[in-house]
């Protein structure tokens, strides 16, 4: 196609197209990616008609998993992502950030814990300094999410991370530990747990997408290694809601972030212990992109998620 041919396609498209392929291709749902995009369900579908025919392709298959991107859709995502990332940082290039008077939207990535930790008090301090500002959370997997960071397409990550590259900034906001969650009325756990209660309990794993907590997993795995143990791990959950249920049900102890076992333990059915090993806590961060650094109104976001939760503990209401 000649640079003439292009031009003429890009001005025949509408590039609103493209923002409901990229919701599709994360959310593998027409309601979610309405509910993000603030449209009708039926306006996304009649998006994903044009979108088929504007690439000749089905893009999406309806599956019970949802959505699913075809071959096609796969090799053009990241295309989609870089340009939208890109066009995005060219809107925001050198624009003033006055928070009363901005409309602008920070997508953030967090765990649902850190979301449930950190969303009610940043909202309300946004809401009050910057009521056109939306804040948007997503949890791709971590290589994923740093891939949408370096495109522009996630402002600002929070929770435990490793293995971040060079080109990312990161600042230390407070040091987390792991507890033990339990049932009151465990049959062999009285208020605290032994090395060897540990080691022969049935386990609940929680293994947020977002985050880091393989690292702890890892330090665990070293542990009943020493003793010569096979850790009975009965459970692997994803996300934390319901899991103080499944406790309160089981005889089975999970090992979780202290913020979320105080959230959890507000059930008179479920308690809470120090591990009876010694493990290092984990610093909880905030990590950007280089692109964002010295832009003005990321500087505001970072500085209000300093402001909140620097060296202190959150107030959680359950």
């Amino acid at each position: 196609m000649t640079n003439r041919g292009i031009s003429t396609s890009l001005r025949n498209t509408d590039l609103n197209l493209l923002l409901v392929f990229d919701a599709l291709y994360r959310s593998k749902s027409t309601t979610r990616a309405a509910d993000e995009l603030h449209l009708t369900q039926p306006s996304v579908s009649n998006a994903l008609k044009r979108l088929r025919a504007l690439f000749d392709d089905e893009l999406f298959v309806s599956t019970r998993e949802g959505m699913l991107p075809t071959t096609r859709a796969t090799e053009i995502a990241s295309l989609v992502t870089q340009g939208l990332g890109s066009f995005r940082l060219a809107l925001q290039a050198h624009r003033p950030f006055e928070p009363a008077s901005a409309t602008r939207t920070f997508h953030l990535y967090v765990s649902d814990l850190a979301q449930a930790i950190f969303l009610p008090p940043l909202a309300a301090k946004v809401h009050g300094a910057a009521p056109g500002v939306r804040i948007v959370t997503v949890d791709p997997q971590l290589n994923e999410a740093q891939q949408m960071m370096t495109h522009g397409r996630i402002d600002l990550a929070i929770g435990m991370f490793s293995g971040i590259g060079s080109e990312f900034h990161q600042q230390r906001l407070f040091d987390e530990k792991y507890v033990v969650l339990f049932r009151s009325d465990h049959p062999s756990i009285k208020g605290s747990l032994t090395p060897a209660q540990f080691l022969e309990a049935d386990h609940l794993i929680y293994t947020p997408t977002a985050g880091s907590h393989a690292r702890f997993e890892a330090a665990m795995d070293v542990i009943f290694e020493q003793h010569g143990i096979t850790r009975s791990v009965v459970m692997q959950v994803a996300h934390s809601g319901g899991l103080d249920r499944i406790i309160a049900a089981s005889n089975m102890i999970a090992c979780v972030p202290s913020r979320l076992a105080q959230v959890l333990s507000c059930r008179e059915d479920v308690k809470t212990c120090a591990l009876p090993f010694d493990f290092q806590s984990m610093d909880i961060v905030q990590i950007w992109h280089g692109q964002f650094h010295r832009d003005d109104g990321h500087q505001w976001l970072r500085a209000l998620v300093y402001e909140l939760f620097h060296d202190r503990r959150c107030d959680i209401s359950p």
